[in-house]
């Protein structure tokens, strides 16, 4: 047989092991994940999440490894302290919030919360990188912190600061009330804003506050499009009434309380 034909026929070879190979995953995928972007498909948030773990290398160009989260062990690679069991990765580029924890391998690739946000595209303030919360600025007899003190404040709930005057909170309100709401800006979540600040429904929020404290390492980087995912997410998004407050906030007084988690 001559090289040309060797060539030929290894090539095939690989060719036909490459489309086996592909048949497989996809058809583990479809076993395990069920796809939330799929016609007529009910999305479920969790599911969501599963389902960005086994689409992982289409979607995130850079999973850290728990080496790059602070305060862990570079020996081996595990977190040295449990108070610190998570990863926030902000998207610029799909207005996305992933929290990631670490699974068997050490390696931040387990989401365990997929948020629509808004986040401005100042290159000063949202530079690319790695940053360190400093804490939140909420307590559960107060929720609420200012913005803005002068003759028109603006308040938000859950508060946590990033660096300087760079915080994640919820969606800002005109006053210290659960019913002034800035609804323009909660209907604009999923689109870039052009605060400082980074946006998220209450109930995000207040899960940002609670479970990521002072030390959890967040990465901003822009991931490649997925107008998919904002899309998807965007449709959990509940709808306001006129009732003027943000229908994910769990406070007991809630009139038009609906949950996405």
């Amino acid at each position: 047989m001559s090289p040309r034909k060797d060539n030929t026929l290894i090539m095939s070879c690989a060719a036909i092991a490459g489309v086996i190979a592909l048949i497989a995953i996809n058809a583990f995928v479809a076993v395990h994940f069920t796809d939330p972007f799929s016609k007529g498909a009910e999305i479920d948030m969790n599911n969501l999440a599963s389902y960005m773990v086994s689409k992982s290398n289409l979607m995130y160009d850079d999973i850290p490894s728990a080496t790059e989260q602070t305060d862990v062990s570079p020996s081996d690679g595990k977190l040295k302290y449990p108070e610190y069991p998570y990863f926030i990765e902000v998207d610029k580029t799909n207005q996305v919030m992933t929290v990631f924890t670490t699974s068997s391998s050490g390696r931040y690739d387990k989401p365990v919360r997929v948020m629509l946000c808004s986040v401005a595209r100042n290159p000063k303030k949202y530079s690319a990188g790695y940053w360190t919360l400093k804490g939140s600025q909420s307590s559960a007899k107060n929720v609420w912190y200012s913005l803005r003190k002068t003759s028109e404040p603006v308040y938000a709930q859950y508060a946590t600061q990033i660096a300087g005057d760079l915080y994640i909170h919820s969606v800002p309100y005109s006053d210290k009330k659960k019913d002034a709401l800035d609804k323009k800006l909660y209907d604009k979540l999923g689109t870039e804003d052009s605060g400082g600040r980074i946006l998220l429904t209450v109930e995000n929020a207040k899960w940002i506050s609670e479970n990521c404290k002072t030390g959890t390492t967040v990465h901003i980087t822009e991931n490649r499009k997925n107008p998919s995912l904002t899309k998807a997410l965007k449709e959990q998004i509940p709808k306001l009434d006129t009732s003027g407050w943000d229908p994910t906030d769990p406070d007991p007084q809630n009139p038009n309380y609906h949950p996405q988690y």
